[in-house]
């Protein structure tokens, strides 16, 4: 039997460090080959059920807490790859496959032979530990997990062992392989700080401008036009903002924990809404973002075109100070008012707070006015801010197909777009607010948060708070300059 104690670093959700050992034992009837098991410090996250977001123990694959775990790893395939686990296929076979659980359909289904047989039951035999199941060793192929070395290792001239890889013999390990008596099958993991992943196109596809990022989570400027993500049956190829990320972010600094092999949205704006868009780079950070969001701790703003002047309503009148109460991000020492609507929508809360800014005259606009409006959700319902205009103050956005019934007036607007842009996101720092990282803030100087961030990130009620904020995109201003312009030419 061999005994291998393997090192895993657990995180709970409150980003507590503990180390836990396992113990993994090969059973007598595997093969008799070489076996070794790198010193490795890997790091898993347990995410509460609640959450909806799994982990497992194998996301131990998939992150390092800092360079110096990898620096004696040998080298995979391709660059940002290490070898963590390797197998010496032996000169003997093993004739007796039901030892390892595997049947006599599975044995004629992937031709096995005693020295010419697939990587999957190849991986199976070597570990059974790790791959108890000819499923679960396809799946560690088709991630790119796997790595054959044709023959022996090549002689490190340091040490003068036979522990280098040499990629000329090197190929990634697909699940129709097969492996050979003296080849060397090794398990790598992408590990480090770099999360990106290997582009297929030179030239990003459209811009995304970076409002803010750090080691830990980032905010970006999604313009018009552009998903957040494929859909499940796809057809937007690369024209979303998640093919975008790898070309506007820096990957987090080496020493960072916890990383995620790439960086992804928090929360998600409609196609044809533009504006703040919060990404996390690193487990935490998601795990605090997706939190605040469902909390509601997160505080937005939107600015919108409306077709028409919405209905206002003195008994719905509120004052800045008791907006503030109800949690969207206003001043509560203005003398400004503001409508509120408080409407459920799918038998859910659906709570609003907006204002008008201007009024424009307009020719072709309901009421013959366009209304600039301000909107602070604090409900987060499907298509809430839309419904709410079109439904409550009977007045549909500018350009919204889906909610503005089709009239006349409506579809002039129509061919120019949505307007509603999300203009100001506040909330806390995902990182600097957990117990580990106050310490880190509290031994940052002033000029160097300022250098980072601006006055974007502030320390405000014993938090730390981001608060981020965007100009409009200028098709608004164009859109209500043109309008004005139209009516007073035909009013001359």
């Amino acid at each position: 039997m061999l005994q291998v104690e393997f090192l895993v670093a657990l995180i709970s959700c409150l980003q507590c460090s503990i180390v836990q050992s396992f113990t993994f034992t090969a059973p007598a009837n595997q093969w008799t080959g070489s076996y070794k098991l790198f010193s490795l410090h890997a790091s898993v996250i347990p995410i509460a059920e609640d959450e909806g977001i799994s982990v497992g123990k194998e996301y131990a694959d998939e992150v390092i807490s800092s360079l110096k775990d990898i620096s004696n790893l040998p080298e995979g395939l391709p660059k940002g790859f290490y070898v963590v686990k390797q197998y010496d296929v032996p000169e003997s076979s093993l004739k007796d496959w039901s030892a390892v659980g595997l049947s006599s359909d599975v044995i004629k289904r992937v031709e096995l032979q005693s020295h010419n047989i697939s990587l999957s039951a190849a991986l199976v035999l070597l570990d059974v530990n790790e791959y108890p199941s000819i499923s679960r060793a396809r799946k560690a192929c088709r991630k790119g997990n796997i790595l054959i070395h044709r023959g022996p290792l090549r002689e490190d001239p340091e040490t003068g062992l036979a522990t280098v890889f040499d990629p000329n013999n090197c190929l990634i390990g697909r699940v129709g392989d097969r492996v050979f008596p003296g080849d060397v099958v090794a398990k790598q993991v992408r590990m480090g700080s770099g999360y990106f992943p290997i582009l297929n196109y030179k030239k990003p596809p459209f811009e995304l401008p970076v409002v803010l990022q750090d080691d830990h989570f980032a905010i970006v400027n999604k313009p018009a036009g552009v998903v957040v993500y494929n859909q499940h049956k796809g057809g937007h190829g690369v024209m979303t903002v998640r093919a975008m990320l790898p070309f506007v972010l820096e990957p987090p600094r080496a020493g960072t924990v916890f990383v995620m092999r790439r960086p992804a949205s928090v929360h998600r704006l409609d196609k044809p809404t533009s504006g703040l868009l919060c990404i996390a780079k690193t487990k935490p950070a998601m795990v605090s973002l997706s939190r605040q969001f469902h909390d509601r701790v997160v505080k937005k703003t939107y600015m919108a075109i409306v077709n028409g002047i919405p209905q206002e309503d003195d008994c719905l009148t509120i004052t800045s100070k008791e907006a503030f109460d109800l949690g969207v991000d206003v001043d509560p020492t203005s003398d400004q008012l503001w409508q509120l609507i408080d409407s459920p929508l799918e038998e859910k809360s659906g709570i609003t707070v907006w204002r008008a800014v201007r009024y424009v005259k307009s020719l072709h606009a309901n009421d013959g006015y366009l209304t600039l409006v301000e909107l602070k959700p604090k409900t987060g319902r499907y298509h809430q801010l839309r419904r709410h205009m079109a439904w409550v103050c009977q007045r549909p956005l500018v350009g919204d197909a889906e909610y503005d019934e089709g009239t006349e007036s409506a579809m002039r607007f129509r061919e120019r777009g949505l307007f509603l842009c999300s203009t100001s996101v506040t909330l806390e720092h995902p990182y600097y607010n957990s117990a580990e990282g106050h310490q880190d803030w509290k031994a940052l100087d002033k000029k160097t948060v300022e250098k980072m961030y601006g006055n974007l990130v502030f320390e405000e009620n014993g938090k730390v708070a981001v608060r981020a904020v965007v100009n409009l995109p200028e098709k608004f201003e164009k859109m209500m300059q043109r309008s004005a312009e139209r009516w007073e030419k035909l009013a001359n």
